[in-house]
């Protein structure tokens, strides 16, 4: 499936392009707020994945470890 979609703004300004953009976004917000929803589900999928959990959990660990040091060391 292949999808063309053509957007033009037009302005004088970087005020007046904002003002067009926010616009467009005011004026199709359900389709925006659809789209919002399917990134983030797909963030979460991506956050999910074992090879981030356990970078994460190897992070945490560290982390952890380097508190746990400096409160020892300031005792």
């Amino acid at each position: 499936m292949t999808m063309k979609i053509q957007i033009t703004i037009e302005g004088e300004d970087f005020e007046e392009l904002i003002k067009e953009v926010s616009t467009l976004l005011e004026n199709n917000r359900e389709e925006l707020k659809n789209v919002l929803r399917l990134l983030a589900k797909e963030a979460i999928d991506v956050i999910e994945e074992s090879a981030i959990l356990d970078r994460g959990a190897e992070l945490y660990i560290k982390l952890n470890r380097a508190i746990n040091y400096k409160y020892r060391e300031k005792k």
